[in-house]
């Protein structure tokens, strides 16, 4: 089974393309960071890092384009994005790879063990998300309005900041994309569509910490080793973490378990 470690990025940030490295130098996955901003050229490749810059144009005439729904429904203020062009690579050009396993840059990833462990519980699936919710009521809050007219009911949501996808399902959204020349709205679009297509989804453990506005430090990191946590913004600063928890674990720290009841209850 050939498998790759996606990064998604607006820019290519240090901390993102050293730990892509460590990845790709002691693993067996192929590692690619997916840069949205145009500006500046930086390459095909650095240290067994594949680089993938796709202009925006590109993906607006291939119909991979409102994942974000459009440049002003979300705080992300443009379309497209850096996971349409993640989209576009992986369902059009990059169509060797079994599985993906593809991450924002400000999730934390405690280690390489943390990836290789994930991989081995899930890559039989075909949706490994941090939830999978049913949207039950009939309510047009959030961004339902943008949702209900992209694709029947019933609708299944969750945050997709770091996720694994089968080709089955990569080939899914490449065959709506081929139906309908656009995407939908992320968090709905993934689940909903796997669940339409029969596909074998998962809303595991390890992605519960996975939210909008998370706090997450050492104790966390070494109660969950192998979860990975959304946010941590101090993108460079992600291998002082590691150390950190390297450093713990030497001296035989004990860390203080006040996991939220969200990560407990789910367990």
């Amino acid at each position: 089974m050939k498998k790759a470690i996606v990064f998604l990025a607006n820019v290519p940030n240090q901390g993102t393309l050293d730990f892509a490295i460590e990845i790709a130098n002691t693993t067996d996955f192929y590692v690619f960071i997916v840069i949205d901003n145009n500006d500046k050229y930086y390459g095909k490749s650095f240290q067994n890092v594949n680089i993938i810059q796709v202009p925006d144009n590109i993906c607006l005439e291939k119909g991979y384009k409102n994942s974000n729904i459009s440049d002003e429904a979300t705080h992300i203020k443009k379309n497209p994005i850096a996971l349409d062009k993640f989209l576009y690579s992986f369902c059009e050009a990059h169509t060797m790879f079994d599985f993906v396993w593809v991450f924002e840059d400000d999730v934390f990833i405690p280690s390489v063990d943390t990836l290789v462990n994930i991989d081995d519980k899930y890559c039989n699936l075909d949706l490994i998300t941090a939830n999978n919710f049913a949207k039950k009521d009939l309510l047009l809050d959030w961004h339902w309005k943008h949702v209900i007219d992209k694709h029947d009911s019933p609708y299944f949501y969750s945050m997709i900041c770091a996720m694994g996808l089968s080709r089955t399902m990569l080939n899914t959204i490449k065959r709506y994309v081929g139906w309908h020349n656009e995407l939908f709205y992320c968090e709905v679009m993934f689940n909903t569509l796997a669940f339409h297509n029969q596909l074998k989804v998962k809303d595991a453990y390890e992605f519960k910490s996975i939210v909008w506005m998370g706090k997450w430090d050492i104790d966390e990191f070494l109660l969950l080793p192998n979860n990975v946590f959304h946010p941590r913004k101090d993108i460079d600063n992600h291998e002082n973490l590691r150390k950190q928890i390297e450093e713990a674990k030497k001296t035989c720290y004990v860390p203080k378990n006040t996991l939220p009841d969200f990560v407990k209850k789910a367990n």
